[in-house]
């Protein structure tokens, strides 16, 4: 049986896959209509991690800043364990790609000299983050979305899950979908599969990130014969509201780069006691800093305070965070200290990719969170991701549009396998042994226990949410085996049975 053939699938819809689509929709090919691209979201388009985007994206701007000082700065996060010409290529690349996101219809926040209001993040020495109030990853994803819709030849699919993806002989993708909305399986093949997924959130009891964060490209890259790499190196982002639920919301980074302080339960600033940075530390020193007061006090959180801050100031830089805190806590940021605790947020390492984002696997592509570019290192430095995204996507593009020429598809044939898996137990192993700080005796105990649940997995008809729940778990394995690989306490990884010269 023959199938519909694409040149060019982007799976995921954030910032990454949408970036993607508009470089390659402003080829000439696509435009004379020799080009097919199609884009599928697994849920809408909008459900993905960038619509939560807070803070901003990280550009060199303003007076006094530089690209040296901005690469410096991403070293220094990253713990010097990042490629430096990756870093270099990024930053320097910051600007043009700021003005291409302005130009697909991005608004940002602009100052009463009607100069970017930048503002500053923990790691940055200058302020250089570009934002949209507090909701610049909204801004942006809206902006993208309206644009990729205003193309002629926009073919998107929402709804649609990959389940899996084989190579024929012929370097032809096959990928084997589902279409959620009229519950139906159905294959296309490609000649260039560009995996755009975001992260993986949801291995965790609690995360910042979407439901639909669950590991699909990594899970699809493995199956494909790429390099996973660094999978251990969990950024957990150091203020996430404390309250109930799964998903947790994000308080800025820009909250304490406005002046925001750490305090105990005791109402004591302590990250004097961690850092010279202080509250502006990078996210691993200062999630570490709160995890050691916690476990100090035997507290369950600690608490930001803006309440020295002007109201004026918090209305009009961080309304949704002071409506969100209303909502879910009813409490008053400009009054009242905010309950806090690190909470998992993002992915560092992932799909090992060249300097244009493709990975071991000729004509596979990997961007945005799900890759591991060299961008980041040890620790992801506030701001840097959105960039991360935009800039790979423009780096992809040229070798994208090399297309080989076309090849006739080699039939394969594929397991239609779901089972049973409890996610409650895969996220509560992974949180408990696999968090800030972890030992070598809870993370063999944890391998441990994924690897049985595996085992015993009963078999069960497919369905979106058991499908994806076995994603988890083989994206877990993968993340513990990784983790006890590890020999050195780096960045975000924090083993206490290795040698420790870090902030605890």
């Amino acid at each position: 049986m023959t199938h519909p053939h694409v040149d060019i699938v982007i799976v995921g819809s954030g910032i990454a896959g949408l970036s993607t689509f508009l470089y390659l929709s402003e080829s000439e090919e696509f435009k004379d209509g020799k080009l097919s691209i199609c884009m599928m979201a697994k849920s809408t388009v909008e459900t993905t991690n960038t619509t939560w985007a807070q803070g901003g994206i990280a550009a060199v701007h303003a007076m006094g800043d530089d690209f040296e000082k901005h690469i410096e700065d991403t070293m220094v996060a990253g713990a010097h364990l990042n490629e430096r010409h990756v870093v270099k290529k990024v930053v320097e690349a910051a600007p043009a790609l700021l003005n291409d996101l302005i130009r697909w219809g991005t608004c940002f926040d602009k100052n009463a000299a009607n100069d970017y209001d930048l503002a500053k993040e923990g790691g940055h020495s200058e302020a250089r983050i570009w934002h949209a109030e507090d909701q610049t990853g909204h801004a942006i994803q809206s902006a993208l979305v309206e644009h990729v819709f205003e193309s002629a030849h926009a073919k998107v699919l929402d709804n649609t899950l990959l389940v899996d993806a084989i190579k024929d002989s012929n370097g032809q993708f096959h990928l084997h979908l589902y279409d959620e909305s009229e519950n139906r399986f159905f294959e296309v093949t490609t000649s260039k599969l560009v995996l755009a997924t975001g992260g993986a959130g949801m291995l965790y009891s609690k995360t910042t990130n979407q439901h639909v964060a669950t590991g699909d490209g990594i899970f699809i890259a493995k199956k494909l014969g790429a390099t996973i790499e660094n999978l251990s190196y969990i950024q957990f982002h150091p203020t996430g509201l404390f309250h109930d639920g799964n998903i947790a919301f994000l308080v800025s980074e820009a909250l304490r780069g406005a002046g925001a302080v750490l305090r105990n339960q005791h109402g004591e600033a302590f990250m004097h006691q961690y850092d010279e940075r202080l509250d502006l530390a990078p996210r691993d020193i200062v999630s570490r800093a709160i995890h050691a007061e916690m476990r100090k006090h035997g507290d369950a959180c600690v608490f930001l305070d803006a309440t020295h801050l002007s109201p004026a100031m918090i209305d009009q830089h961080f309304p949704a965070i002071k409506e969100r805190c209303k909502a879910l806590l009813n409490i008053d940021i400009t009054k009242e200290i905010i309950p806090v605790v690190p909470v998992q947020h993002y992915s560092c390492g992932g799909i090992k990719v060249d300097a244009f984002g493709e990975t071991g696997v000729p004509g596979l592509y990997a961007i945005g969170e799900v890759a591991s570019t060299g961008l980041h290192g040890a620790n992801r430095l506030a701001s840097n991701s959105l960039l991360e995204a935009i800039a790979f996507a423009k780096f992809a593009t040229e070798k994208l549009l090399d297309l080989p020429d076309a090849e006739q598809a080699v039939p394969v044939s594929f397991k239609k396998e779901c089972f049973g898996i409890d996610r409650n137990l895969i996220q509560h192993l992974l949180s408990q042994h696999a968090g800030i700080i972890k030992n070598t005796k809870g993370l063999k105990a944890a391998l441990s226990a994924l690897q049985n649940l595996q085992s015993n997995a009963p078999v069960v008809e497919f369905n979106p949410y058991d499908h994806t729940s076995g994603v988890l778990l083989e994206v877990g394995i993968m993340l513990i085996e990784d983790a006890l690989k590890q020999e050195k306490n780096r960045g975000v990884f924090f083993n206490e049975d290795l040698v420790n010269d870090l902030v605890p």
